[in-house]
């Protein structure tokens, strides 16, 4: 039987980016879109599909709003602006319609930590959006430090690269206009999970810088370095770059662990060597080959269609993992704005006192 998807939002990557992992799917099928409040002038300046676009590509329907879309749709992906996006997948859990929410879930902890509470009352699926949790090289880490081949964990280095938001849109960007989640939750993230994960402890100190150095048009950061002391005494460290264009040369994350009898790294870039030539930049004078990386999309809408149909939760990450994840992430946030923050409660119930 097929399983019939919608989409709730253009404006973000991912919700056109799911749609595609649909339609390549034997067993699923695309059959209701709404943009998000955001208009075809608008999707083409963002660099996405208009709605008359992609109607024609999955040939679905385009309709109003999302109460449509869960009228004819077995489950949905909500990818609508972050400061809307967590109420729209709490809206669909509400209906019993199971949810794959886009990275990140919700503009901030609060917002993430409802979603969550609304699929345990609702017993709904709810499926978050974690591409790291999907790559061969960090899960193959993550097993070995599982399997105690390092020894105890002592530290963990996480780094994320990506180019700088573009200008193009900024005020309509999903993730990025003022007043949405920005880099602080949507970049951050990547490292606030893997620390979470690969040591497996609640952090209790926290310091953290954030700043604007390269993108003048965007009111978020564009790079941050943070650290996070755990209960168990192990060490993390993190940097988030967001204000060069070289993600396709130097790749996307990566993550170092540490142990008492050994060390483990991995870095997710999609090469194995890089070429340089003489030109300018525009004329492309450096040139990556080699390696394919994980396909983490498929194998996280993948994970998506396979909770739907058997009704079991993912094996990773866990809502209470995603979670958690924007709560470093805001913990990281506060003490940029106002210094060293020590965590009495994992996780923080808030930050704002």
């Amino acid at each position: 039987m097929s399983l019939s998807i919608g989409i709730i939002g253009l404006s973000s990557f991912y919700g056109p980016a799911f749609a595609e992992r649909a339609s390549a799917r034997p067993d699923c099928s695309v059959v209701a879109v709404t943009a998000g409040g955001v208009d075809d002038k608008t999707l083409t300046t963002l660099g996405r599909p208009s709605r008359t676009s992609f109607a024609q590509e999955h040939s679905c329907k385009i309709v109003d709003d999302a109460d449509k879309v869960l009228e004819l749709a077995d489950s949905v992906v909500v990818a609508t602006p972050t400061s809307r996006r967590g109420p729209d997948a709490r809206h669909a859990l509400l209906r019993d319609v199971p949810v794959l929410v886009a990275k990140p879930a919700a503009a901030d902890y609060e917002a993430a930590r409802e979603l969550a509470a609304t699929a345990t009352e609702t017993d709904t699926p709810l499926v978050f959006t974690r591409p790291a949790r999907y790559d061969d090289g960090v899960g193959s880490v993550a097993q070995r430090v599982v399997d105690g081949t390092i020894g105890d964990v002592v530290a963990v280095r996480a780094a994320i690269r990506h180019d700088r938001v573009p200008a193009a849109g900024i005020d309509a960007n999903a993730e990025h206009a003022p007043g949405e989640a920005g880099s602080a939750y949507a970049m951050s993230v990547y490292t606030a999970d893997a620390l979470l994960w690969l040591t497996d402890c609640d952090p209790h100190r926290v310091t953290a810088e954030y700043e604007n150095t390269n993108s003048p048009h965007s009111s978020h950061p564009d790079l941050g370095t943070g650290t996070v002391r755990f209960n168990n005494g192990a060490l993390g460290t993190m940097t988030m770059t967001y204000s060069t264009d070289c993600r396709e040369a130097w790749g996307n994350w990566e993550v170092e662990v540490v142990g008492t009898d050994g060390i483990l790294r991995t870095v997710h870039q999609g090469y194995e060597g890089i070429h340089w030539r003489t030109g300018d930049f525009d004329e492309r004078s450096t040139s990556v080959f080699g390696r394919t990386t994980s396909p983490v999309l498929e194998r996280l809408f993948d994970a998506f269609v396979e909770t739907v149909r058997s009704g079991r939760p993912p094996q990773t990450p866990s809502a209470e993992d995603a979670t958690a994840a924007l709560g470093l992430c805001r913990a990281w946030e506060h003490a940029a704005d106002s210094g060293r923050v020590i965590l009495d409660h994992w996780p923080p119930t808030s930050l704002d006192g």
